[in-house]
């Protein structure tokens, strides 16, 4: 087991991708890139990226096409590296050195993020942070850990196809040549999907314990106003990141209000679970929490009174970006996971003597 409680993990995780998020200073994008890469080198030694490394592989790919695109279509800039003809379209023009710098740091920015999203992905206990998450809220838990879930088996399902597909003689030529593989890896997909719901329906997950105001079926209204609430709250971290703050910041009080009444509904502490064994909160958890806190509210006053530290503009003149030390440091200590190293697999079965 991992000595990194997954509560300490998503912390971790929303702290490293703001600065991501807010900004496109290639110092800071450099140094998260290496600090999320210097995590995942530690971790790696317990396995759970093996699932998700065609995932990364996808957004390297992507970030590549990105900053390509962005050369060929962004004709602003002083430094010129050359010339197309201007009668071609869309990328015909001047294409500059200003444009090439932009699209490295957003490609950056973008790789980082995946990597960041597969490492907490990969490390975090579904089921602890089921058990965290008030009884109302459970689903969202368990929808992301059945998704998640789904992506190595996919994976793995869609290489085990392509070498049947090969073992039969089929070779994959354009996009028609996908036809063979595609088809079989959408209905196993729906199979496991199938499956996955009936174990779910066995389990009586989405049945309401207490009787509904019709006929004892559920009501729909705390559904309703919980896709509500977590729409406004995606909503208002988004105007805040985009630059609307003072709108972002009204979105996210009314979303936190109607999950507080979500929260606080007839039934909500009527039902009591238990666990055969709690997790423990270490002083390791502490650690790594604090530091993606500091991190994180660094980055976010960083972002309100000292904004340049985070931007980068490369057009009209490319210039060196900006090093804010205090935003260095506060980043420098998302390297707190590096720091301790998994704990090795304790076997609990007990040895009798022959």
């Amino acid at each position: 087991m991992n000595r990194i409680d997954s509560r300490a993990w998503l912390a971790w995780g929303i702290a490293a991708s703001l600065p991501a998020l807010l900004g496109r200073n290639p110092i800071l994008i450099v140094e998260l890139l290496f600090v999320v890469l210097v995590v995942r080198i530690v971790w790696a030694s317990s396995g759970a990226f093996a699932g998700v490394r065609w995932f990364v592989r996808i957004a390297a790919l992507f970030t590549v096409v990105g900053v390509v695109f962005n050369v060929l279509t962004v004709h602003v800039g002083t430094s010129v590296l050359a010339h197309l003809p201007e009668r071609w379209p869309v990328i015909g023009g001047v294409l500059t050195l200003n444009a090439l710098a932009y699209g490295l740091a957003s490609g950056i920015a973008l790789f980082t993020l995946v990597l960041i999203g597969t490492t907490v992905g990969s490390l975090v206990s579904w089921m602890d942070l089921l058990h965290a998450m008030p009884r109302r809220l459970a689903p969202i838990a368990i929808a992301g850990s059945v998704a998640w879930a789904f992506l190595p088996q996919s994976a793995h399902a869609f290489q085990q196809i392509r070498e049947s597909q090969e073992m039969r003689g089929h070779r994959a030529r354009g996009v028609r040549g996908l036809l063979p593989v595609i088809v079989p890896l959408l209905g196993g997909a729906l199979e496991r999907a199938f499956a996955t719901s009936e174990a779910l329906e066995a389990r009586g997950f989405g049945a309401s314990l207490l009787p509904g105001p019709r006929g004892g079926q559920p009501g729909r209204t705390v559904p309703l106003v919980t896709m509500c609430a977590l729409g406004l709250l995606i909503a208002g971290a988004f105007s805040v990141l985009t630059g609307y703050a003072r709108i972002g910041v009204v979105t996210i009080a009314i979303g936190t209000v109607l999950i507080a009444v979500v929260l606080r509904g007839p039934d909500s502490h009527r039902i009591r679970r238990t666990r055969y064994r709690l997790p423990r909160w270490m002083w390791s958890d502490t650690v790594v929490t604090g530091g993606a806190v500091v991190s994180f509210v660094s980055t976010l006053l960083a972002s309100w009174f000292k904004p340049e530290a985070l931007r980068f503009e490369p057009y009209p003149n490319l210039g060196l970006p900006m090093a804010y030390a205090p935003l260095t440091i506060a980043i420098a200590l998302l390297m707190v996971p590096a720091l301790i190293a998994p704990a090795p697999v304790a076997d609990d079965t007990p040895e009798y003597a022959p």
